[in-house]
C-alpha cells in the first residue's frame, strides 16, 4: 500500500508540474529551453511508448548548467594553483555555454562515465581540435564565447581570488593570475576586471553585489580549487571562506541568502557545530562539498525520476522479533558520496554489502545535482538496499531553529525531491530537535511517510523514543556503532540486541543503529577510520535468531502495523 500511495504522489506532483517523466534518455530525445522566471532548465523526454511529453521545470535551489553537455573533455587536474583557478572557472562557464564541456578527472568519475554514454549520449574526447587537451588549448577553443577576463592575485591566502570567482559568472570572463595571464593576452583577450586589490568589502559595496544569486553560497578555502570553483562560477554565486571563530561574525556573512538558502562547503575552522547552528539561525542550510568536483558539469545532466530496487516490505508484521534497522551515517555528504564512498571496500564497494538488510543515506538533492552518479547508485545497489534522505532538509541543518514558516516551505520542497527518487523515510539530525512542533512540518508532507531522528549530542541519545506526528512514526537512534564510546562497540550492541524484547507492540522491540560511517573494524578492534561494512558485518553475525535485520520501509512498515508505543 504504502508504495501505491506513493506512486499517487508523484503523479499527483507530475500533474502539477512539479516533476517530469523517467529516466533513459539519449540526446536524440532531449530539447532544453530556459524559463524567464529562472536559469532552470526545462527538459522534456519522450517516452519509447511516445506517451505526451510532461514539463518538468527543475528548482533553482539547486542550479543546474543550462546546456547539457554531449562531448566531454577530460583533463587532469593542474599542479598549479593559477592553473587550477583558471580551468574550473572556465569549466564553470562553458556549462552554460556549449554542449562541449570539461571533466576533471577528480573523484570517482570513472564509476559514471558508462552512464553518461549510455543515459546521454555523452562521449569523452582526448583530443580539442586535434591537440591534445591542456589549459592553452582549451582556452583557444572556448575563448570566443568569453567576454574576457578577471585578473587575481596568484597568492590563495588574499580575498581577490574569492572576488573574481564571485564575478566571473555574471562578468563571462575566466580567471587567472600574472602567473598564467599571458595565455588570454596572447589570444587577444581583454581584462575586464583587475581584482587583485580587491577584497570582501569591496565586492559587497559593489555594483556587483545585488547580481550575485540569492539562493545558494559558497563557502570553501581558496586553497581547494578546483573544487567547488566551477559550481560557484556557474550559478553566479558568493564564493568566500569564514577563517575565524566568531559565529555571529559567521551568520552574519550569509544573512543576505533568502529563507531555504543554501551554502555549498564546509568550515573545519569554526566547527561543525558553529557553522551548521550559524546557518540554521538563519533558516539556510549546508551541503558538506568542500572536495567536490565537476558539479558544473554534472549538474546540466537531466533526471526526471528514479526507482529503488530495494524488495517489497512484506506482510509479516506481527511477528515475535526484535526487529533492527541499520543506517549508515554521513550520506549528505556529496564530497564523500562522489569520491571514495563507492570506491572503498569501507563501504559501499564491500563484499558484505547485498548481504544483509541496510539503510543508506542519500542527499535529497542528487538527483538533480549529480545525476549520472545518482543513476550508478541506483542502478549497483541490490535489493538489501534502501536508500533514504540524509540529513535536516535539502542540506544539513537543525530544522528546530528554523521559523515554522521556512522550515514548513523547506519540507514541503524536501517531500517533492523524495518523491521524484523514491525515498520513503528522511533521516533528521538535530540539536534536540525531536519534537512533535517541528516533526510536524516534515510529516505533513505526503511524500515522506516517517522520519527517523539521531541527536547532534549523542546520535542515540532518545534511546529509540518512537513518537507519533500526524500519523507517521518518528523513530530516534537506540544505538551508535561509533569507535571510542562508550555505547558503540559491536558486541557491546549485539548482546543488548540480543536480550531486548520481541513483543512487536512494544516500541522496546524496534532498534534503529546509526553507523558512523568513520568508524570500523581495524582486525578485531573498532577504531576511527577502520572498515565500516566490516563492522557492520559483524554486528549482524553476532545477533540471535529472533533478530530480524530489515530495510528502513520494513521497519517502519512493522512499527506502523503494530502501533508500537
Amino acid at each position: 500500500m504504502k508504495r501505491f500511495v506513493k506512486i499517487v504522489s508523484l503523479l499527483m506532483v507530475l500533474v502539477s508540474g512539479v516533476s517530469q517523466v523517467a529516466c533513459g534518455k539519449s540526446e536524440n530525445n532531449v530539447t532544453t529551453t530556459t524559463t524567464a522566471a529562472s536559469t532552470a532548465a526545462i527538459t522534456t523526454v519522450k517516452q519509447e511508448e511516445e506517451k505526451p511529453p510532461v514539463e518538468y521545470t527543475f528548482d533553482p535551489s539547486v542550479p543546474k548548467a543550462a546546456i547539457q553537455a554531449t562531448t566531454l573533455y577530460q583533463i587532469g587536474e593542474p599542479s598549479s594553483f593559477s592553473d587550477k583557478l583558471a580551468i574550473s572557472t572556465l569549466q564553470g562557464l562553458v556549462a552554460n555555454l556549449s554542449e562541449e564541456q570539461i571533466m576533471i578527472s577528480g573523484g570517482a568519475y570513472n564509476n559514471y562515465r558508462t552512464y553518461l554514454k549510455r543515459n546521454w549520449g555523452c562521449t569523452y574526447q582526448s583530443k580539442v581540435d586535434g591537440n591534445a587537451i591542456t589549459l592553452e588549448v582549451l582556452m583557444a577553443h572556448y575563448k570566443d564565447l568569453l567576454s574576457g577576463y578577471i585578473l587575481a592575485s596568484a597568492d590563495s591566502s588574499s580575498d581577490s581570488g574569492n572576488v573574481a570567482i564571485s564575478l566571473a559568472g555574471i562578468l563571462n570572463a575566466v580567471v587567472v593570475t600574472p602567473e598564467n595571464q599571458k595565455i588570454c593576452d596572447d589570444l587577444g583577450m581583454i581584462c575586464l576586471l583587475d581584482a587583485t586589490d580587491k577584497d570582501d568589502a569591496w565586492l559587497r559595496a559593489s555594483e556587483y553585489w545585488a547580481s550575485l544569486n540569492q539562493t545558494i553560497a559558497f563557502e570553501q578555502p581558496l586553497s581547494m580549487a578546483p573544487k567547488l570553483v566551477d559550481y560557484a562560477v556557474m550559478s553566479k554565486s558568493y564564493f568566500s571562506f569564514y577563517n575565524g571563530h566568531n559565529s555571529t561574525e559567521h551568520r552574519n556573512k550569509y544573512k543576505f541568502l533568502s529563507n531555504g538558502g543554501i551554502v555549498f562547503g564546509y568550515n573545519n575552522t569554526l566547527g561543525e557545530y558553529d557553522t551548521v547552528a550559524s546557518f540554521s539561525a538563519e533558516n539556510i542550510q549546508m551541503i558538506p562539498s568542500d572536495h567536490a568536483y565537476n558539479l558544473s558539469t554534472l549538474s546540466g545532466f537531466k533526471t526526471a525520476v528514479l526507482e529503488q530496487k530495494t524488495t517489497e516490505i512484506s506482510n509479516e508484521t506481527s511477528k515475535k522479533v526484535h526487529t533492527v534497522c541499520i543506517i549508515m551515517s554521513d550520506g549528505d555528504n556529496v564530497q564523500w558520496m562522489t569520491n571514495d564512498f563507492t570506491t572503498s571496500d569501507k563501504w559501499w564497494a564491500n563484499k558484505n554489502r547485498g548481504k544483509f538488510n541496510m539503510g543508506w543515506g542519500l542527499p535529497a538533492t542528487a538527483i538533480d545535482l549529480t545525476a549520472p552518479f545518482t543513476e550508478y547508485l541506483y542502478d549497483s545497489m541490490s535489493e538489501k538496499d534502501e536508500f533514504i534522505m540524509q540529513l535536516g532538509g535539502l542540506g544539513y541543518t537543525f530544522p528546530s531553529k528554523w521559523s515554522v514558516e521556512a522550515r514548513e516551505e523547506m519540507a514541503a520542497k524536501l517531500s517533492e525531491y523524495m518523491i521524484r527518487s523514491d525515498l520513503h523515510y528522511a533521516e533528521i539530525l538535530d540539536d534536540n530537535g525531536m519534537t512533535r512542533t517541528v516533526m510536524n512540518s516534515f510529516t505533513k508532507q505526503d511524500g515522506i511517510d516517517g522520519l527517523f531522528y539521531i541527536d547532534y549530542s549523542n546520535y542515540a541519545g532518545m534511546n529509540g523514543k518512537i513518537l507519533w506526528s500526524n500519523g507517521k512514526p518518528v523513530v530516534a537512534a537506540r544505538y551508535r556503532l561509533w569507535a571510542n564510546t562508550s555505547d558503540g562497540s559491536v558486541d557491546g550492541i549485539a548482546k543488548a540486541i540480543n536480550r531486548a524484547s520481541t513483543e512487536p507492540t512494544s516500541a522496546d522491540s524496534y532498534s534503529f543503529i546509526i553507523v558512523h560511517a568513520w568508524s570500523g573494524l581495524s582486525g578485531n578492534n573498532l577504531v576511527e577510520g577502520g572498515n565500516t561494512m566490516n563492522a557492520v558485518a559483524e554486528l549482524v553475525r553476532l545477533l540471535d535468531n529472533d533478530v530480524e535485520v530489515v530495510t528502513p520501509s520494513e521497519f517502519m512498515n512493522r512499527i506502523i502495523a503494530n502501533e508500537a508505543k
